[in-house]
């Protein structure tokens, strides 16, 4: 084997010079590697986009994600405000149908209470009715008994 001749490094970006004293197989193998690494490069600057692509796309989605779950959870807090102020509402509802049922209630005894009250006026009335009717009758009958005494 020969001792190849190294060419020194340029800067990255300039392309390096092939060596002129390689045998003509040794340069078939280094062009057929350059043509395999330059397709490799290609394949993997394809594969690259693809990548950046998803990742965008991946981007896309989380922003879209992140968007949806800000409007539920605006959503989810509006609901809950709601909510609470339905429950408050229906506090008040209930604590005013147990008031008009107390009063209602309490004007059932009263109006029972009077209508106890007034049969027992009824009654005493009828008594008294009867008491003048018998009174009155007596009177008549003293009247009569007197006139005719006379």
């Amino acid at each position: 084997m020969q001792p190849q001749s190294q060419t020194p490094l340029l800067p990255p970006g300039e392309a390096q010079p092939w060596p002129t004293t390689l045998p003509a197989p040794q340069l078939c193998w280094q062009v057929q590697d350059m043509e395999k690494l330059q397709a490799e490069l290609a394949q993997a600057r394809q594969e690259s986009t693809k990548q950046a692509e998803k990742i965008a796309a991946y981007k896309t989605q989380r922003h879209q994600l992140h968007q949806e779950l800000r409007r539920m959870q605006t959503f989810k807090e509006q609901s809950k405000q709601e909510t609470y102020s339905l429950q408050e509402r229906l506090q008040e509802l209930s604590s005013l149908v147990q008031h008009w049922q107390q009063l209602h209630l309490d004007s059932e005894q009263t109006l029972a209470l009077r209508e106890e009250e007034l049969v027992v006026c009824k009654v005493e009335l009828a008594f008294l009715r009867e008491e003048l009717s018998k009174v009155t009758e007596r009177e008549q009958d003293t009247k009569r008994h007197s006139r005719h005494t006379r």
